[in-house]
């Protein structure tokens, strides 16, 4: 008797009942752990391409800096916040060529029109060890930037300008309420001062200073004295 091969396909119709609806109930969860996986590995990719043996940090840290500000400037050159800080620090020492505090301070300042609080809060102190009074008014400016941003060094350095009137009209109100915020984030010298000069102030003065410190941090720091 001849064996007959019978090719059967195979559809909704003719698969089992229980077990159509098993599939139909774990589908959607195959799907979406599929996207998921996908979207990690993306996600991964984007997260460790820069940790690779020949990333600017490694190269860094080897002491290859040639390579490694050749990178930090091509990315700087795109806007990268990080890398323009690199790049001004590279100038700032000379780390592959002369010094050149000019252009050091130019890719700074770049970075800190972008936002980042640690660049302007650099700029400040640039300014403010140029020892001037026009230059205290730059880095007044500069640190308030940062200080707006919650960087606590840049709030008490906010603090003290206005405290002795350097780059800005001395007010001890306003330097307590930056002086108050620096130490609300573990800020010792900012704390120190804070407390010396709550002996200056009378109740009001002290107690208006503490009420604008409130709503300047309540504001996320939009209606700061």
């Amino acid at each position: 008797m001849k064996n007959k091969h019978i090719s059967t396909v195979l559809t909704r119709e003719n698969l089992p009942e229980a077990f159509v609806q098993v599939f139909d109930s774990v589908a959607p969860y195959i799907f979406f752990l599929s996207v998921a996986l996908v979207s990690l590995c993306f996600i991964s990719a984007l997260i460790f391409q820069n940790r690779t043996p020949d990333s600017k940090e490694v190269l860094f840290l080897n002491g290859d800096y040639e390579k490694a500000f050749k990178i930090w400037s091509r990315i700087a050159n795109d806007g990268q916040e990080e890398a323009q800080m690199m790049v001004g620090m590279s100038n700032y020492v000379g780390l592959i060529s002369v010094a050149d505090k000019d252009q050091a301070l130019r890719w700074y300042k770049l970075a800190g029109d972008s936002g980042n609080e640690y660049a302007q809060f650099t700029v400040g102190r640039f300014y403010e060890s140029l020892g001037n009074p026009h230059d205290d008014i730059e880095a007044f400016k500069w640190y308030r930037k940062a200080a707006k941003l919650g960087n606590s060094f840049a709030q008490h350095k906010i603090g003290l300008l206005t405290l002795h009137g350097k780059g800005v009209e001395q007010d001890y109100i306003r330097a307590h309420v930056w002086l108050n915020l620096a130490s609300s984030k573990g800020s010792l010298k900012a704390n120190s001062e804070r407390k010396k000069l709550e002996n200056r102030l009378s109740d009001s003065e002290l107690k208006l200073a503490r009420e604008q410190a409130v709503k300047c941090l309540t504001s996320a720091y939009k209606v700061c004295p």
